[in-house]
């Protein structure tokens, strides 16, 4: 890839000059540069005018004015008519943000003028906010108007506008010639910036789809820019952001950047995550700047020929690009890697996988070399199953509230599951008993039934607890808010028996499910003890299923129960992510790793085991103690949303037939995959089961019935709304922007939700447990958000009101009153 760029840097001051400007890099010194650096001609100019190309289009002016009889708006309007184009013109901040959602890809206005004369009708400064933050408007212009008074009296009133994302401030006048001058410099002002967002964006889907690796860096050698293929070489991610490029690169090329040079040619040194040797490849570079200082540096590096990620040999065949492809068969660097790896007293089956593959090297045809060697770079690599965005043109263009909600669910840790717990875990899992042969001593004299309580109602609706339709909103109601002591006293103390696993009482049991309840937030809308209990409901549902019927202990069903009524204990109502950046003490305590699930786990236990009225695990022998802590551990860290793809790709590999091709190839087919059970017989796959019960039940408000899955979206994007408006209020980084309750649509935040984490997902546990329905609902309410997205349902008022209507077209349910316990 050729490179043209401006050549903007100052003629005086020497290399050594610029150098000292940029020692930050603290670069060891080299040999004198390759290149005469002084002689070399400077980049082009220019920017190709034919490339900042801007369509003849009619001006597009929205006008945002409280006021239905404005003289200014219609002095406004009547202006762009007059210029031949097309305004309109609305009243409020939704009816703007809705507008600017409607008309994303067709009809974004060139200008928009907002009336700001009156802040206690219209806020101008959020809304100016709001529509920044809204996508593709960064070319939008936007004219705030003032009141003259309040224009004269504060000299530096302006910034305000401008620090909002205003492009003018303009008194008001009724002057229709002054607004057509106004509004012709605004659409030029608007098509030029257009022009510029287009050009910059055809140069970088040209550098992605090129061959070479391209990096851009800042004039404070950051990277800011990098295709696909430096990042698929180095092991990047783009969500990283900007990072220093000492980290990725060195060597002359680097060095030469540090002096100033206008453009050079000099060999760069990589170093890759995935590989513990760096490569060599040949750069070339150039500086841009548009002014005499330097704004940015452009790094190309050119794959060696035949081999496509590595380059060999002396440094002139190198500047050459030349390369002898035989050499990769008998890479010394490579064999020695490998034979510390085989001198190992130690051996994972990843080590033998990649040693023979390169031993099939030898011989093979040049093109079967370069696959099996980018084969061995992905296998080095300690994340084989960390989650990554698919790189997809139409998922990101047509679903991108569902890529930003993706994105910021999985984007904050890719974090190492508790490896204090999982050492030994061969020792623990090998000890599987059956139930004819545990150890566990059931003493009757330790067990002291009571009754709980219920009449009317409630007794009825604990009867259904097994059903997947199970009423736990109304739940909710009869129990004034206590639906977990109530609904896991059924469950675990009655059809599970719980008790008679852990060897405990059903006082002690309910003296924990109450304790467990109490550190629930009743405040949060989501995370509460109502989805603690609908969570023990779905995993007690998945139980009676005959797979896991048969595959789990009671121990270990205990467990499962256990882990899902204190899976979210003590939690905030706020993201790991939110805690990280807010330096809340709980991030502090755990290094910012696996935040939230790891005080949810630690939490339980220490609850627990504080008191003997509420310690369940008392009774229990040492090693009986140590498989069920280590079980609850393992299945509520594997809640984790950073993890899903993680524990969805190691089930999918484990238990289901692989298919003979791929999309890659063409030979990739529809068919179902077929379900494999043989891997059953392992301890440590049944792990992956336990993972991915407790995964699916935490998020399974999707495949649920359609008025709970409603409710559950309503209840989950205003907690959502919440931590966003505190972001805001403590000026934090904002977690998810697409949950602004300013700009959020609840139907297309589901719809992404349900594509892109719950029907993959449930699909393979469905088929596993033999529970279509899982899937069936999924996709029943994914049609039903695209049809109320298609409706215009967008806010949490308009959810509300579909709730309400769909109530009213239900056949009336009888209440009763609540019921006490005691």
């Amino acid at each position: 890839m050729d490179i043209d760029s401006d050549d903007t840097g100052s003629s005086s001051g020497s290399p050594g000059a610029r150098a000292g400007r940029r020692s930050s890099l603290a670069l060891t010194p080299e040999d004198e540069p390759l290149v005469d650096v002084t002689n070399r001609s400077p980049p082009p100019a220019n920017i190709p005018t034919a490339l900042i190309y801007s369509p003849p289009e009619p001006l597009e002016l929205l006008c945002v004015f409280p006021e239905r009889t404005s003289r200014v708006c219609a002095a406004a309007c009547s202006a762009v008519e007059r210029a031949g184009g097309e305004a309109r013109s609305l009243r409020c901040a939704r009816e703007t943000l809705d507008a600017l959602r409607r008309d994303n890809d067709t009809r974004v206005p060139h200008v928009i003028v907002v009336d700001a004369r009156q802040p206690q009708q219209l806020d101008a400064l959020l809304l100016a906010r709001a529509i920044r933050g809204t996508k593709n408007t960064q070319h939008v212009y936007l004219i705030a108007i003032v009141k003259k008074s309040a224009y004269l009296k504060d000299e530096f009133g302006v910034l305000a506008y401008l620090e909002a994302g205003f492009n003018r401030v303009m008194v008001e006048t009724v002057n229709t010639t002054a607004w057509c001058a106004e509004v012709l410099q605004a659409r030029s002002s608007a098509a030029c910036s257009r022009a510029q967002i287009a050009a910059t964006a055809a140069l970088a889907a040209a550098a992605d789809r090129c061959r070479d690796l391209v990096a851009i860096t800042d004039d404070q050698q950051r990277i800011l820019l990098t295709n696909k293929s430096w990042c698929r070489m180095l092991g990047w991610r783009l969500e990283e952001g900007p990072r220093p490029i000492h980290e990725a690169a060195g060597g002359e090329a680097l060095r030469l950047a540090t002096t100033g040079a206008r453009d050079w040619e000099a060999p760069v040194t990589l170093r890759r995550r995935a590989a513990p040797d760096p490569i060599m490849l040949p750069c070339r570079g150039a500086t841009i700047g548009l002014t005499k200082t330097t704004s940015h540096i452009v790094f190309v590096c050119e794959p060696s020929a035949g081999e496509g990620d590595r380059g060999r040999g002396s440094l002139h065949s190198i500047r050459r690009g030349s390369l002898d492809v035989r050499s990769v068969a008998s890479d010394g660097l490579r064999r020695t890697s490998l034979a510390k790896l085989q001198g190992l007293p130690l051996e994972a089956p990843i080590t033998k996988v990649i040693s023979l593959l390169s031993a099939a090297t030898e011989g093979a045809p040049p093109s079967t070399v370069a696959c099996i060697e980018r084969a061995v770079d992905m296998l080095r690599t300690s994340e084989l199953y960390s989650p990554q965005m698919r790189d997809e043109t139409k998922l990101r263009v047509e679903d991108p509230i569902a890529t930003d909600l993706i994105g910021a669910l999985l984007s904050r840790e890719q974090v190492n599951q508790n490896l204090v717990y999982m050492q030994g875990n061969a020792n623990v899992l090998s000890s599987r008993r059956s139930s004819n042969d545990s150890t566990v001593v059931r003493s009757q004299t330790n067990r002291t039934n009571i009754k709980h309580k219920t009449t009317g109602q409630l007794r009825e609706l604990l009867d259904t607890a097994l059903s997947w339709d199970f009423e736990i909103f109304r739940l909710e109601d009869l129990t004034r808010g206590r639906p977990l002591a109530h609904l896991g006293l059924a469950l675990m103390g009655g059809r599970f028996d719980v008790c008679a696993a852990l060897e405990c009482d059903e006082r002690t049991l309910l003296h924990w499910l109450t304790v467990i309840e109490t550190n629930y937030h009743a405040v949060n809308t989501y995370h509460n003890s109502t989805h603690a209990a609908d969570v023990l409901q779905a995993v007690a549902y998945f139980l009676e299923k005959d797979r896991l019927k048969n595959l789990l202990e009671p121990v270990e069903a205990a467990a499962a129960l256990i882990s899902a009524a204190a899976h979210d204990i003590d939690h905030p109502g706020t993201s790991s992510a939110f805690l990280c950046n807010a330096r809340h003490p709980l991030a502090i305590l755990y290094n910012d790793v696996s935040v939230l699930e790891s005080h949810h786990a630690a939490l339980t236990f220490k609850l627990t085991l504080n008191d003997d009225r509420v310690n369940i695990f008392k009774n229990l022998d040492r090693d009986t103690y140590k498989t069920v802590r280590h079980h609850v551990i393992d299945m509520i860290l594997a809640t984790e949303m950073t993890k899903h793809f993680e524990h969805l790709a190691k089930f999918v590999n484990v238990f289901y037939a692989k298919s003979s091709g791929s999309k890659e190839d063409g030979m990739h087919t529809d068919e179902p995959l077929s379900l494999d059970t043989t891997a059953l017989s392992q301890p440590e796959n049944v792990l992956l089961v336990k993972r991915m019960m407790i995964k699916c039940a935490d998020v399974s408000n999707a495949s649920r019935p359609q008025k709970f899955a409603m409710e559950w979206a309503r209840r989950i994007a205003e907690e959502y709304f919440l931590q966003t408006d505190e972001e805001k209020a403590k000026d934090l980084p904002v977690v998810m922007p697409m949950f602004d309750r300013a700009t959020c649509s609840i139907p297309r935040s589901q719809i992404g939700f349900i594509d892109y984490i719950i029907i993959d997902m449930m699909e393979a546990w469905a088929a596993f447990i033999d529970m279509p329905e899982l899937v069936n609902h999924a996709r029943s309410n994914n049609q039903h958000w695209r049809e109320l997205d298609e409706a215009g349902v967008t806010t949490l008022a308009d959810v509300k009101r579909v709730q309400r209507q769909n109530a009213i077209q239900a056949p009336p349910t009888t209440t009763a009153e609540p019921t006490t316990e005691e």
